[in-house]
C-alpha cells in the first residue's frame, strides 16, 4: 500500500532536508553563530546593506528560516531597508509559489504610459481545504503612483514606470492571498517608496548583537535542530 506522507511528517521531512542544506552554517552555539555572521559581514560576498552588520545578517537568515529559504538564499533575498526587512518582488513570487495551495498568478497591463491610463492587475489563485478555488485581485495604476507622489522619484519609476506598477501589484496580490507565508514582509520595492520619516536610518541595525543573542538562545533549537532528533521524529511518524 502506497501511504502519503501526511502535513506533520512532511514538516518534519523539511525540517530534515534544511538541516542538511545547512551545513555551512550549523554552529554548535550562538557565539559560534555570531562568528559566522562577522565573517560574513566581512565579505564581499553579500549585499552592501550587510557589509559591516552582523546583527542584521542572523535577523535575516532568521527571517529566512521563518518563511523557508536557506541561510545564502536569505542573504541574497532579504532586503534591509530602513530597519526593516523585506523580500524583493521576483523572491516574494519564487516563495509563494513553492506553497502547495498555490494555483497559479495572471499579470496583465491596460491602457498607456503616455497619458497616464495605465493600470497593472495581478490575480493569485488558492486553493481552499474545501478544494474550491480563491482569487485575490489586486491593481496599481499611473493614478496611484502619482497620488503616492512617486513617477517623480529619480530611479526606477521613472525609467521602469510599467515594471514597478506590475511589481506594486504583485505585492499587494500576494501579501492578501498569502499572509500566512510571509509572515508580514513587503517587498523591498515597495518599503523603498515608504515616507523617509516612516523609515528608520538604514544604518542602524536591525537588532543588537545582544539582542539578537538573546532572540537566538531561546530559538536556537528550532534554527539549528538535531538532526538525529529528526531522524527519530520521522521514523515515528512513518
Amino acid at each position: 500500500m502506497n501511504i502519503q506522507p501526511g502535513p506533520h511528517l512532511k514538516s518534519q521531512q523539511r525540517r530534515r532536508r534544511m538541516t542538511k542544506d545547512l551545513s555551512l552554517y550549523n554552529p554548535g552555539n550562538i557565539e559560534e553563530a555570531m562568528k559566522f555572521a562577522k565573517a560574513m559581514s566581512q565579505s564581499g560576498l553579500v549585499p552592501d546593506h550587510f557589509k559591516g552588520k552582523p546583527a542584521n545578517i542572523l535577523v535575516a537568515v532568521q527571517w529566512g528560516y521563518e518563511i523557508g529559504l536557506k541561510p545564502m538564499q536569505s542573504l541574497q533575498n532579504i532586503a534591509v531597508i530602513g530597519g526593516k526587512a523585506a523580500l524583493w518582488g521576483d523572491s516574494l513570487l519564487a516563495l509563494v509559489k513553492q506553497q502547495e495551495n498555490f494555483n497559479g498568478i495572471k499579470e496583465t497591463t491596460e491602457g498607456k504610459l503616455q497619458d497616464k491610463s495605465m493600470v497593472a492587475t495581478c490575480e493569485i489563485s488558492r486553493l481552499l481545504p474545501s478544494g474550491k478555488e480563491d482569487i485575490t485581485v489586486s491593481q496599481f495604476s499611473m493614478q496611484d503612483a502619482e497620488q503616492a507622489r512617486l513617477l517623480n522619484k529619480p530611479g526606477p519609476w521613472q525609467q521602469y514606470t510599467k515594471r514597478m506598477l506590475q511589481l506594486r501589484a504583485r505585492g499587494f496580490a500576494i501579501r492578501d492571498a498569502f499572509p500566512d507565508a510571509l509572515k508580514g514582509l513587503v517587498t523591498a520595492e515597495e518599503l523603498q517608496d515608504y515616507p523617509e520619516e516612516a523609515k528608520r536610518e538604514p544604518s542602524k541595525p536591525v537588532a543588537t548583537p545582544d539582542e539578537v543573542r538573546d532572540v537566538l538562545e531561546h530559538s536556537s533549537a528550532d534554527l539549528f535542530p538535531d538532526e538525529q532528533k529528526i531522524d527519530e521524529e520521522v521514523s515515528h511518524e512513518s
